[in-house]
């Protein structure tokens, strides 16, 4: 599992040991991957999605100790918003290189291994922002977009060798992530009232417990489901299948104080 240095990486690493899992939990600083647990069944390990050799190195490690890789869990991610206008490309670049790259990457490096042995599971951590569009939150959004679109494109080709293929989309949680942001005067005192908006539901927003027992029901889960919604994002999806568009936007806006 990467990212399992903080938030929902943590709390799901711990759960799948709780449940009497064997847990590779990465992080590109291994010691701090679940902090307060020495036990066999855990490996920390240094994982950079950004960087293939770690990626490998770690898989090196994992199938040492531990034997096959049954399941992989793409976690880690980073977050970026503001005017879109005022993103500045190489940030887009370092953005999409994480969120989408990256887990493109750990996926290459997985899907070999699964198949030499005739199955596995990839279950990717994908976000509400990457079934909706949300406002002042298009870098986050086309990542979460285009990882939807490469797990459920994956799926068709990887099935004919035993490995399966899962989103997990959850709405907000109640940790530390948060936005790199952008700003720009013309775009003012909107961006900075959805900001804050985004800031105050996050504090109110589902605990990484709640989205970590979803990833956790889709690890087990043996069928050819592909999303999983968690926490809000399944109401959220609910009310966008029965909306028409223009309600859909006006319902949106004022969510975020837009008009």
């Amino acid at each position: 599992m990467t990212g399992t240095s903080t938030g929902l990486g943590d709390a799901a690493a711990r759960l799948f040991f709780d449940k009497g899992w064997n847990v590779v939990a990465t992080a590109r600083d291994a010691q701090a991957a679940v902090r307060g647990i020495e036990h066999p069944r855990l490996l920390r390990a240094h994982l950079d999605v950004t960087n293939p050799r770690s990626v490998e190195a770690a898989f090196d490690e994992a199938e040492e100790r531990f034997g096959a890789i049954d399941v992989v869990v793409n976690n880690a991610g980073v977050g970026l918003g503001g005017p879109f206008e005022k993103i500045e490309l190489a940030q887009l670049r370092e953005h999409l290189e994480v969120n989408l790259i990256g887990i493109a990457s750990v996926c290459q490096i997985a899907i070999p291994r699964m198949r030499s042995r005739g199955g596995g599971l990839l279950i990717n951590v994908s976000s509400a922002a990457g079934r909706v569009g949300l406002p002042f939150l298009s870098p986050y959004c086309a990542g979460k977009f285009a990882l939807e679109g490469l797990s459920e494109s994956m799926r068709y080709e990887l099935k004919p060798f035993g490995i399966r293929v899962k989103i997990v989309e959850p709405g907000g949680i109640r940790s530390n992530f948060s936005h790199a942001w952008a700003t720009a005067q013309n775009y003012e005192p909107i961006a900075t009232s959805v900001r804050e908006t985004m800031m105050k539901g996050q504090q109110r927003a589902a605990l990484p417990e709640v989205v970590a027992r979803a990833i956790v029901v889709a690890a087990n889960d043996r069928s050819d489901r592909l999303r999983y919604p968690a926490s809000d994002a399944g109401l959220l999806f609910g009310i966008r299948k029965f909306l028409p568009d223009r309600v859909w936007r006006v319902f949106i806006g004022k969510i975020f104080g837009l008009f």
